[in-house]
C-alpha cells in the first residue's frame, strides 16, 4: 500500500510522535491531545469548549481529560487572585 503526501503550505501542525505510541491512551485520548497541541502555546483549555468541537459529550470529555492527566500529559493550575478568590482551572 502506498502513502500520498500532500506539500503542506498553510493549517498544519508539527507535533512529536511519542504520545500516539503510548499503548496507556486510548485512540479518543490521542486525537484530544493531538486537538489542543494544535492550539497556540497560550490557549485556555475549558472541558465545555473543548466538547463543542466534537461529537463527545461533556462527561465523556471530562473523562478523556481524566485519562490524559492520569497519564501526565496534562497538568492542571489553579491559581488565586489577589483577594484569595479560586481562578480557572
Amino acid at each position: 500500500m502506498a502513502i500520498f503526501r500532500v506539500h503542506k503550505k498553510v493549517n498544519y501542525v508539527v507535533l512529536d510522535k511519542g504520545f500516539l505510541n503510548d499503548t496507556r491512551l486510548s485512540w479518543k485520548a490521542k486525537g484530544l491531545l493531538a486537538y489542543m497541541l494544535s492550539l497556540p502555546d497560550d490557549w485556555s483549555f475549558c472541558i465545555s469548549d473543548l466538547a463543542t468541537h466534537s461529537k463527545c459529550s461533556r462527561e465523556s470529555t471530562a473523562n478523556t481529560v481524566k485519562e490524559l492527566t492520569k497519564a501526565g500529559y496534562i497538568h492542571k493550575m489553579q491559581g488565586r487572585t489577589n483577594n484569595g478568590k479560586f481562578r480557572k482551572v
